[in-house]
């Protein structure tokens, strides 16, 4: 049962395959709507899944396998990964089947409990209190996806629109935690760099901006406070984003794509600062987090972690792999800059987007197939990230 013997194989090609069956479905129903998706409006289906589905997937893959690395328990393995996923993908299929919401929810919350509990248990069991940010975002995943559930249901008048924000911007605050650690250590391990010198202060800057950032957006969009704690967020993150940057990352073909994805991120940063001003719609700044930067760094985490977690050399990636990072880079052009460049237009930026990244996804999923569905090689080079 080697599949689930950890969580990046099942929720990897899980998460790729379903990112390629929602864009779809959007493709076809965008922006004549013709679907039902269990009670829901068909934009906060699309919206949802992206983030609950798709992103989340990917997040799970990774923090899963790398807290059993971390504890070296033997936690989300065998019968009890598999409960996890079956719960994850019987929730994806009840919208697309239209099933009753509180079924849907049902499932869509066990996966989400299970997750957490997958997490944390160890991390708390073992004592890695630096981790418990983490585990603490995904106790907050379970309650704004529960306050989600509980205003389709119409138990609460919250939002829906409002709990994915939240989800969104929880989902983010992963990721960047994400690339944190992960960017520069990569860059340093790749390129061959002295370990760089890292800054309390600008971590502080960015974390707390960010929460501030959620807050204002997710309640006050259009509040003069979106300008005066977005633009500081996005010098504090472009400048990490400079000092980690080196020319040659462009050379290596699992580095590049997470310094676009940091990019996009830090771009929509920007662009919110326009969003109360009226240079910019909120739906542009959100996809520069979202299809710029989730996709971009979800695919190269795939990449990359597929490889070292299956003893393969991260530095010898499936060839043609680049065409899947340039694949969704146009698309997050297309959705982000096209429509601020030729607004009138903005239909057909939107739908080649799209289509940019189905052709990303799954190319992604037919490169990786045989890697995630076969048992590992013998142990090639040791290296895991």
């Amino acid at each position: 049962m080697f599949f689930f013997d950890r969580a990046f194989r099942s929720f990897f090609l899980g998460g790729s395959l379903f990112s390629v069956v929602a864009m779809t479905v959007w493709f076809v129903q965008y922006p004549i709507i013709s679907a039902h998706f269990s009670s829901l409006a068909p934009m906060m289906w699309h919206a949802h899944e992206m983030v609950f589905g798709y992103a989340l997937a990917t997040v799970t893959g990774f923090l899963l396998t790398a807290v059993m690395n971390w504890t070296g328990a033997n936690s989300a393995s065998g019968w009890r990964l598999l409960l996890i996923f079956g719960f994850w993908v019987v929730a994806r299929l009840g919208y697309l089947f239209d099933l009753p919401i509180f079924w849907v929810a049902l499932f869509d919350l066990a996966f989400n409990v299970g997750l957490f509990l997958h997490f944390a248990l160890p991390v708390f069991q073992k004592k890695l209190w630096a981790q418990t940010g983490l585990a603490s975002k995904f106790l907050l995943l379970i309650l704004v996806n529960a306050v989600f559930y509980a205003g389709a249901l119409g138990w609460i008048g919250f939002s829906q629109f409002n709990a994915i924000l939240l989800g969104l911007f929880l989902v983010l605050a992963i990721n960047l935690t994400m690339m944190r650690r992960l960017l520069p250590f990569f860059t340093e391990k790749a390129l061959g760099l002295p370990e760089q010198k890292q800054y309390k202060w600008l971590d502080g800057v960015a974390l707390v901006g960010f929460f501030a950032l959620m807050i204002v957006v997710v309640f006050w969009s259009m509040h003069w406070m979106v300008v005066v704690i977005a633009l500081p967020l996005f010098i504090a993150h472009f400048i990490r984003l400079w000092r980690w940057y080196h020319p040659r990352i462009w050379k290596v073909t699992l580095l590049w794509p997470l310094f676009i994805s940091y990019g996009f991120m830090t771009l929509g940063m920007l662009l919110f600062v326009g969003v109360p001003l009226g240079w910019v719609s909120f739906s542009i700044a959100i996809h520069a987090l979202a299809a710029g930067g989730i996709g971009l760094l979800c695919s190269a985490i795939i990449a990359r972690i597929s490889l070292g977690h299956t003893n393969r050399n991260v530095f010898d990636p499936p060839k043609g792999l680049k065409w899947v990072f340039i694949s969704l880079t146009l698309s997050a052009i297309f959705r982000v800059l096209l429509p601020i460049i030729a607004p009138n237009q903005t239909v057909l930026w939107v739908h080649i987007s799209q289509l940019g990244w189905i052709v990303g996804f799954l190319w992604l999923t037919v490169l990786y197939w045989p890697t995630l569905t076969r048992p590992s090689p013998p142990k090639e080079t040791g290296i895991l990230l």
